[in-house]
């Protein structure tokens, strides 16, 4: 299996495990259902909203996750680190993505960062230290509103586990882990490990923290022929409902100027 190949499946399973066959959010016990080994009151969900869902409900919000993936073929590591931050009331946006990706002996291979700031029906794209400022038109903004209801995201969760109350990022949550064990279910590869944790808010049943740790192979542990990838994601729902300043950097207004 190719990186790329190994990579991808990571993120596949990730955001959209129920394509593969596997107990995803939607199909996960509930807290009350039989063969439940938590106390956890029937009328509190064990799983989150999807984070869609969870983000349109906030005011403003910012999210960082990162994806760190070793492969035993090329022997790269690529870490994937990205910030999403939204502000309702100033109808802005703003997202940002650093790929690193490394050797084994820690020499940079290749390194790429992206950034995107949407100010009212303004949009402005920046990397290499260059920007693009261009005008969203209303049909276009529609869409994209449509396509976030239609496309949703849904992180792996899997036989969960009620641990306790507790406050994370400023909010009350409740707290879980869990274990995937049916990953080699539908696929060419295994999960020799493939356990997790995340917090829910306790209001409004977003999700706050989540971390999966598992590494996939192509055989079994022993098989000199196997290819395997760690993998460890992890999200952070931070800054809910704080102000977050979102405005344009100096090459956007000069892109803006240059287009004038």
């Amino acid at each position: 299996m190719s990186r790329n190949r190994m990579i991808g499946f990571g993120l596949l399973v990730l955001f959209v495990g129920s394509a593969c066959g596997l107990s995803t959010l939607s199909d996960t016990p509930d807290a009350g259902s039989s063969g439940s080994t938590t106390s956890e009151p029937t009328e509190a969900p064990m799983v989150p909203v999807s984070i869609n869902e969870g983000l349109a409900s906030l005011d403003s919000y910012r999210m960082t996750y990162t994806s760190d993936i070793f492969d035993s073929t090329t022997q790269e590591r690529t870490v994937t680190t990205s910030v999403v931050a939204g502000d309702r009331d100033a109808d802005a946006s703003y997202s940002r993505t650093e790929t690193r990706v490394t050797t084994g002996e820690n020499e940079v291979v290749s390194e790429d960062v992206q950034e995107q700031f949407v100010i009212g029906n303004q949009l402005c794209s920046a990397a290499d230290g260059e920007a693009e400022l261009t005008s969203i038109s209303d049909t276009a903004r529609v869409m994209s509103d449509l396509m976030s209801q239609v496309v949703v995201f849904h992180p792996l969760i899997e036989n969960p586990v009620f641990v306790g109350e507790d406050v994370v990022n400023g909010v009350p949550v409740r707290t879980y882990t869990f274990e995937v064990r049916s990953l080699g279910a539908a696929s060419g590869v295994e999960a020799s490990r493939a356990d997790g944790s995340y917090a829910i808010a306790a209001d409004g049943d977003y999700l706050v923290k989540y971390r999966l740790d598992m590494e996939l192979r192509s055989g079994p542990e022993g098989d000199p022929e196997a290819e395997y990838s760690d993998f460890l994601f992890e999200l952070s729902l931070e800054e809910i409902n704080q102000p977050v300043a979102i405005v344009f950097p100096p090459t956007c207004q000069a892109a803006g100027s240059s287009g004038e």
